[in-house]
């Protein structure tokens, strides 16, 4: 169920500084140790503690094991394809893989925030920063680090609710997922499959073709607003989330438009995880304001590019996206409908 922003309580700012714990040690570590190469690894292995929402301590725990290796898997798959400089079309196979499995993954587990953004974030992302072989186990280990310490965190703060009374044993994730998978409307699904796929591959490529800098937000904006295909309130639910995505562009082209440090850049990367960690239960449109200028703020971490041009890149490639999502949307509505 969905909670007020009015009822925000000490367990919800307890949440949320852990995620902030969860990205920023690690950034910070990097920092220090001069290795700001690594932060977009770690800072993408780090994404498994937003997952889990409105779980118990324990099953929260089991959620982010299964995101972390899903993501650690996207980042070395990622990575082996710029290591080999693979030509276009491998990448478009990749993505349309990686949006099923995420999709797939997703309903299984059930888990929140649902749809499959982050997975097709982390792999257009590091796909499109240059590698060698000999790069890909301390890129990988970076990304596993990340999740690991986001794990272990979800961990601790399960041993210490532990303490405060005894929560029921959650399922293993095997059985999870094999429950999940055996519950799913398999025709719905299929339907969800095809409109997320087809949708985040066009807008992708639209983006390519119309020469919009690196193309992956634009992708990443339909993944965000797939969620809202199969929702009962199709439309308000589509609207919050249009209005969150290009609302999120807005902010980061806001808080980049000073040319942060990185040092700031990490600041706000670790504000945005956090407000998006009290967010994301409530109200995914809003949360989208957050996760928005987190996801782009995350994609420079390690390049440094001017900000200028990339915020505008990202304004066009939302738009772009945003389009591309009402269309997919609208026409997956109709045939689930025949369905």
């Amino acid at each position: 169920m969905r909670r007020s922003f009015a009822d925000i309580r000490r367990d919800d700012i307890e949440d949320a500084l852990r995620v902030a714990l969860a990205v920023g040690l690690p950034l910070l570590a990097l920092d220090v140790a001069d290795r700001l190469d690594l932060t977009v690894y770690a800072a993408f292995g780090g994404l498994a503690m937003l997952y889990g929402h409105g779980e118990s301590a324990k099953q929260r725990v089991t959620t982010q094991i299964v995101a972390g290796i899903g993501l650690v898997v996207i980042i070395a798959v990622a990575m082996t394809y710029a290591a080999a400089q693979a030509p276009l079309p491998v990448l478009g196979t990749l993505l349309a893989v990686t949006v099923i499995a995420a999709a797939t993954l997703g309903a299984a587990m059930k888990w929140v925030p649902r749809g499959e953004m982050f997975f097709v974030l982390v792999l257009l992302i590091v796909a499109s920063i240059p590698t060698t072989w000999d790069r890909l186990p301390i890129g990988i280990a970076t990304g596993a680090g990340g999740a690991a310490f986001s794990v272990l965190l979800a961990w601790l703060s399960n041993l210490r609710n532990g303490k405060r009374g005894e929560e029921p044993k959650p399922d293993g994730w095997r059985h999870r997922l094999a429950a999940g998978y055996a519950n799913l409307d398999r025709r719905q699904h299929l339907v969800l499959m095809a409109a997320a796929t087809l949708g985040v591959l066009t807008a992708w490529a639209l983006a390519i073709v119309l020469g919009i800098g690196h193309p992956f937000w634009a992708a990443v904006t339909v993944a965000a607003l797939m969620p809202a295909l199969a929702a009962t309130d199709i439309w308000r639910r589509t609207a919050h989330l249009m209005l969150g995505t290009l609302g999120g562009v807005g902010v980061a082209t806001f808080l980049f438009s000073f040319e942060p440090g990185h040092l700031a850049l990490i600041a706000i990367i670790i504000v945005c995880q956090a407000a998006a960690e009290i967010a994301v239960a409530r109200n995914y449109g809003v949360a989208l304001l957050f996760f928005s200028p987190l996801a782009i703020g995350m994609s420079n971490l390690s390049r440094g590019a001017p900000w200028p041009p990339l915020l505008l890149d990202r304004l066009a490639e939302a738009a772009l996206g945003t389009a591309v999502a009402f269309l997919t949307i609208f026409v997956g509505r109709r045939i689930l409908k025949v369905t």
